[in-house]
This record gives structure tokens, sequence and C-alpha cells, in this order.
């Protein structure tokens, strides 16, 4: 039940796709919303929360649309052709800089509705991507071994996008630069999608007897599985912790560092260590079990992450970010990992196969994560004081561009300090929270195999 190493460089294509946007959405969206386009944080929270509760929804419909989607291409396939243009259009829409002068409201209210289009289109194809990977293969290792394909290509195309993003954008953030960035990664978008959709083969559908289930019965079945339930807590609470630190560390380098284009530095040390330790963990991951492999990531990163909250120099925040990268891929490769075992105990529960449902609830995980991480940051830094930097978000003239401002002069003493612990012992409590999901995830590596040869059968009569 071996998969070959086009099907697996396929899938780490597509998990490209989630790469782009969450690496250059969670370092740079709230950078963009608060201090390019210059919306109150009160109203970046807003549109943060507004998307989570439609994630909250959108997610598990497609999961479950899909799952009863036949086409001549299959199930999972007509969702990437359609989804990659749309997500496209969605991703130069979203980095759309509106006038200054245009109202908070109708800022909120345009932002609200791209924000959504992105989600939407994004579902579209991570949902079919994560529903792929049990369906080609029930081997134990060779799901951990896709699930490193498709983590180191999120983590790639993540890197070489960011940093094309920041070179184009650079401090200036002129709307032209943000445009010429959203358009080659849109692009790209659009194209990976294509080549996966091209490019795969599905197994042929088992057809089962129709059940009428209604979607709050399917999530409700989903939420009976125990194992189900903990990794989606590790897939809400470690990438919750990552998004945090990812949305504010930005603001930290301007306002905490004082040394703005520091952060072109500390991006592909952070990715870019990540990325080199995938193939550790991926070995350390069939050595021992993928619970194993959380359990001493998790305390690792916690460690690094606790230890922002007393950095004051860019020497040490360097440091920093390369013990941080070494753990940063495992609250996302072990979810992900785990998550077709968790398909087969549902099958096992259910009698159905229903990836598309569960592929759906696990992205609705991720989302949500990225939902709590920035309705926190924006919430708090507007209790905090935060105000928008003059420089950019006031009509001011050339004289007044060109005085002389202490860049530490323009946050509070109290923003500061929020900034700190956003992105230092909030994130480490919350790996902590992750960690321990991981040690309570019931299903190990001898359990697997007996669910396999006891209910299953032989691995070749296997069924998709």
């Amino acid at each position: 039940d071996q998969l070959s190493l086009r099907s697996k460089l396929l899938l780490g294509l597509g998990q490209g796709v989630e790469g782009i946007w969450i690496t250059i959405g969670g370092f740079y969206l709230n950078k963009f919303f608060l201090e390019s386009c210059c919306i109150e944080p009160v109203f970046v929270a807003i549109i943060q929360l507004c998307v989570g509760l439609f994630d909250a929804f959108n997610d598990t419909l497609i999961g479950a649309l899909s799952d009863k989607t036949r086409t001549r291409f299959g199930r999972r396939r007509p969702w990437l052709l359609f989804g990659g243009p749309f997500m496209a259009v969605a991703y130069v829409c979203v980095w759309n800089r509106l006038p200054l002068e245009t109202p908070q409201e109708m800022k909120m209210l345009y932002y609200l509705g791209s924000y959504m289009a992105v989600s939407l289109g994004l579902t579209s194809i991570a949902v079919q991507i994560g529903a792929l990977v049990p369906e080609l293969t029930s081997d134990y290792n060779e799901r951990t071994i896709a699930a490193g394909f498709r983590v180191i290509g999120g983590n790639i195309f993540g890197v070489v996008f960011a940093v094309l993003h920041t070179g184009l954008v650079g401090p200036e953030a002129e709307p032209e630069s943000f445009m010429l960035s959203a358009v080659i990664c849109a692009s790209c978008i659009w194209i990976f999608s294509w080549t996966v959709f091209c490019g795969i083969q599905e197994r042929p559908v088992v057809e089962e007897v129709p059940v009428s289930t209604g979607i709050v019965t399917e999530i409700s079945l989903a939420l009976r599985n125990k194992a189900f339930c903990y990794v989606c807590l590790m897939y809400v609470a470690g990438p919750t912790a990552v998004t945090l630190m990812q949305s504010n560390i930005a603001l930290f380098c301007k306002y905490i560092l004082e040394d703005e284009a520091i952060l072109i530095l500390i991006l592909p040390i952070v990715q870019g260590t990540a990325l080199l330790m995938i193939p550790v963990w991926v070995v350390v991951g069939q050595k021992t079990s993928k619970r194993h492999v959380y359990m001493i990531g998790g305390c690792l990163l916690t460690l690094a992450m606790s230890c922002l909250n007393f950095i004051e120099s860019t020497s040490a925040a360097v440091v920093a970010a390369a013990v941080i990268g070494v753990a940063l891929a495992v609250p996302y490769l072990v979810p992900v990992s785990m998550l077709p075992d968790v398909v087969e105990a549902d099958e096992e529960m259910t009698g159905r196969r229903r990836e598309g449902v569960l592929a759906g609830l696990f992205t609705t995980s991720l989302k949500l994560s990225a939902t709590a991480a920035n309705v926190l940051t924006n919430f708090t830094l507007e209790q905090a004081g935060y105000m928008a930097p003059p420089s950019r978000c006031e009509a001011a003239g050339p004289a007044a561009l060109a005085a002389p401002v202490s860049v530490i002069d323009v946050q509070p003493v109290t923003v500061r300090q929020a900034l700190r612990w956003l992105v230092g012992p909030i994130p480490a409590a919350l790996v902590v929270l992750a960690t321990f999901a991981a040690w309570r995830f019931p299903i190990t590596p001898e359990v697997h195999a007996k669910r396999r040869s006891g209910r299953f059968g032989a691995p070749e009569s296997i069924t998709p």
C-alpha cells in the first residue's frame, strides 16, 4: 500500500497553497490591516471573529459535500479545479489597500468579504488534500511520510513566498508592492491547484448504501470519537500558539527590538530551520510514535517561546528564532499524520467512510486557531491602547513625515508589554495544552496494527 513519489510530491504541492496563505497571512495580514490599511484593532478583531464563525460552517459543509460528490473526475479533484481560480481572485482582493480616507466601517465590510472568500477557496482546496491521504494509503508509516511531504511542501512554499513578499513590500509598504506580491502568489495558487488536479488519481469509490444524516448528526458522530477530539485539540492549541507568535512578531520587531528590518532575517531562520527538521521528526516518529514526537517537540517549543518575554536584543532574537524553528513543524506535522488513523477509527465506529467531514472539521480546527489568535491579539492591543502609526495613517505633509520620531514612543508601555505576552508566555501555555492532548491520544502504533489485522484483515484487502 505504498504511495508513489509522484503522489507524495503532488500532496506537498497541494499543501503549498495552504502554506502560502498561512505563512504570509500569519506574519503579515494583521500588520497589513493595522498599519497599512489603518483599520482600528476592534474592527480587525470583528473581521477575524466573523471569518472564524464562517469557517466553522463552511469547512464542515464542504467536507460533507465532497464526500457526496460523484463526477468522472472523482470526489475530491473537481473542488481543486474550481477552488484554485476562486481563491486566486480572492487572494488579490484581500491585499488590495483601500484609500486611507475610506470610512472604517466600509473598510471592515470590504476586507470581511474578501477574507471570507479566501477562506472559502482555501477550504475547497485544503479539505480535499487532507481527505485524499487516507484514500490513497492505509499504511501507518506511509501516512507519516505523506504528512512529512505535505508539511515540507507547505513550509517550502511558505518560506519562499513569504521572503518574496517581504522583499517586494519592504518597510515602505506601498500599495503597488502589495498588489504585485498578491498577483504573483495568486497565480501560483491557481497553478498549484490545477497541477494537483491533473496529476493525482483518486481510487474508485466503493458505493455505500445511502445514509440520510444531517450536518449536525455528522458533527455529533465525529465528536464521539475520542481520538478525533484529541487531535482537533492539538490542531487548535498548537497552531494558535504559533499564529499568536507569527501575527505579532512584526510588531514585536518594530516596537520591542526597534528594528523592523530584522524580520527579513528572522523569518527564513525560523521557517528554514523548521523545514530542515521535518525529516528528522519523521524519522523520530517512525522509531517511536507520533505521540512521542509531539511531547518532545512541545517541550522544546514551550521553553523557547517562554524566553521571548525576556528578549531585548536582535542577536538574542535570532538565536531564539533558530530554537523555535527546530520544533515549529511539530504542531502541524503530527496532527496531520494522525488524521488518517482517526478516519479509520471513525469508519470502525460508524461503518462509513467520512474523510471529507473529518477533514473539514480538522481544517476548521486550524482556522479556529488563526481566528482565536488574531481576535485575542486585536482585542488585547485595543485594550492596551494601540495607536496607528502617524507616518502611514495620517494625512501628513512631507514636512511632518520627515520629522524625526522615536519608534519606541509610537506605542505606550502597555502595548509593548502586551506584545511580549502575545509572543511568549501565552503561546507557551497553549503548547503545554496541546502536548497534554498528544499524551492522551489513544491510537498508538500497536493499536493501529491491531485494528488493521482485526477489523480490516490483510492490508491489500482495504478499500477506500
